[in-house]
């Protein structure tokens, strides 16, 4: 399929230098370049990079203390 684009000066010789180093059409090149570029926008927005950080759980108060465990029940203490 044809279509015209406007392409920046300075991306339009990127091209032509990967298209010689490459070889193949320009036309070909950008397609394909264009395919990788919305395949990793769609899973981009898809799938988001989750960091999940964990740390160690201890106990807060000793529950055999009653007074320590009422007064964090209170808000007297953390």
């Amino acid at each position: 399929m044809r279509t015209t684009i406007n392409i920046s000066a300075p991306i339009l010789e990127e091209l032509k230098q990967l298209q010689k180093t490459e070889g193949g059409s320009l036309g070909n090149l950008v397609s394909r370049l264009l395919a990788d570029a919305l395949a990793r926008y769609r899973t981009d927005s898809i799938e988001p990079d989750l960091n999940w950080n964990t740390k160690a759980m201890q106990a807060r108060v000793d529950l055999t203390d009653k007074e320590a465990v009422h007064a964090l029940l209170d808000g007297d203490s953390l």
